[in-house]
């Protein structure tokens, strides 16, 4: 027997599915955490993340590409890893922070995450590498930390929320995290299992930030590295 493929139009309407799916999410996200349960806000956009990565796993398994696909894509991922996200922030720290630096800060993320998606539009992934970091683990970053952190305090979350906004329109190499993983050695995945069993949330810290560092010591690794083949 053959295996099963689906037809080019029903492969459209699964990719998209998935996409939609990703909004709606997003939009569900954003309504919890304006009404106190940012837990759930939380747990959503890791869903929104899933979604996304299936979304994207599958159009480029069955090359299912257009330019409708593309300006959906951004739209979802405008509302569920930007918008939503700074719901999630804005109403954890919002009994305790200065409310104009937190509009701020909010204000400053949604404007830089709009720019990162409409330059991804714009310039793709070069060479398995995002210039600046992308909005989706931007998402992911945050909701991980409220999950692991939730009594973080307040300057340091409007800290790391301008942090990252930065780093979302920065140029800044930052690798897919497939490539990430396929550098990874075979041996590194025993210490890491174990410390997830003793320190779920402190090695969940530990991975999050490592990767937000991970594009300015590549991007100095690189400027390093062509002083010295000059020298």
């Amino acid at each position: 027997m053959s295996r099963f493929s689906p037809s080019p139009r029903l492969r459209f309407l699964i990719v998209n599915g998935f996409t939609c799916a990703n909004l709606l999410v997003g939009v569900l996200a954003l309504i919890a955490a304006s009404t106190g349960a940012t837990t759930i806000a939380a747990c959503g956009l890791l869903l929104c993340v899933a979604l996304d990565a299936c979304d994207g796993a599958l159009a480029r398994r069955w090359q299912v590409t257009s330019a409708f696909g593309t300006q959906f894509d951004s739209l979802a991922d405008m509302t569920s890893f930007v918008l939503a996200s700074v719901a999630l922030t804005f109403y954890w720290v919002a009994d305790a922070a200065p409310l104009v630096l937190l509009a701020l800060a909010s204000g400053l993320y949604a404007a830089t995450g709009a720019i990162r998606l409409a330059r991804y539009n714009c310039t793709g992934c070069q060479n398995g590498y995002f210039q600046g970091i992308p909005t989706t683990f931007v998402a992911t970053v945050l909701a991980a930390l409220y999950l692991t952190a939730p009594s973080l305090a307040p300057h340091l979350v409007i800290a790391l929320v301008i942090v990252l906004a930065v780093l979302m329109v920065s140029l800044f190499p930052y690798p897919r995290p497939g490539l990430v993983l396929r550098r990874c050695q075979p041996w590194m995945a025993l210490p890491l299992s174990i410390a997830l069993v003793l320190n779920p949330a402190g090695t969940v810290q530990i991975l999050s930030l490592s990767y937000v560092g991970l594009g300015p010591g590549i991007w100095l690794y690189r400027k390093t590295r062509r002083v010295l083949d000059r020298a």
